[in-house]
């Protein structure tokens, strides 16, 4: 190995130094602009602020899950049932009621074998009909609402679980 010259290590002082310099210059920049920013929000805050306005929870609005274990081999008729049948039922017969729900599929099985799909309503419309079957009778008349309407509970390995969140 050789011996390094002696400017070699004056430049990489004088390296450090202009940037500790050039740093602290762009620090002292950022900073005042970013302080200004932050109090102009402060004090352009509103004097009376209410409860409701601080509040993380919607106002009047709440969300509504259905948690739907399906058996593994009625899979797929499930999934068919509710985007051919029930999701357009939902869409002819009451657009608000279809806008807020969604309809979740699951990207693998569970440990038991089964398949959980989830319908939730975002916002939950409580003036509103969300019965599958009211609205499968509306659409096809009984007779056929109620075959479509055992198909679909054909499918399912345990009892429908629904939840209420606000």
């Amino acid at each position: 190995m050789g011996v390094y010259p002696f400017h070699y290590f004056r430049m990489i002082k004088v390296n450090r130094i202009i940037l500790a310099a050039a740093l602290l210059f762009m620090n002292g920049c950022v900073s005042p602009s970013v302080g200004e920013k932050l109090s102009e929000r402060i004090n352009n805050k509103p004097d009376k602020v209410s409860k409701s306005d601080m509040s993380i929870y919607a106002s009047d609005a709440s969300t509504m899950m259905a948690i739907n274990h399906i058996l593994p081999a009625k899979m797929g008729q499930f999934e068919m049932m509710n985007k051919t049948i029930i999701f357009p039922a939902f869409k002819r017969n009451d657009i608000d009621v279809y806008n807020s729900l969604q309809f979740l599929t699951p990207e693998g099985e569970n440990e038991d074998g089964t398949y959980t799909f989830v319908y939730v309503a975002n916002p939950y419309l409580q003036d509103k009909n969300y019965d599958i079957l009211d609205i499968l009778i509306a659409e096809y008349g009984r007779s056929r609402a109620e075959e479509y309407f055992d198909i679909w509970l054909s499918c399912f390995a345990y009892e429908q679980e629904v939840m209420s969140f606000r």
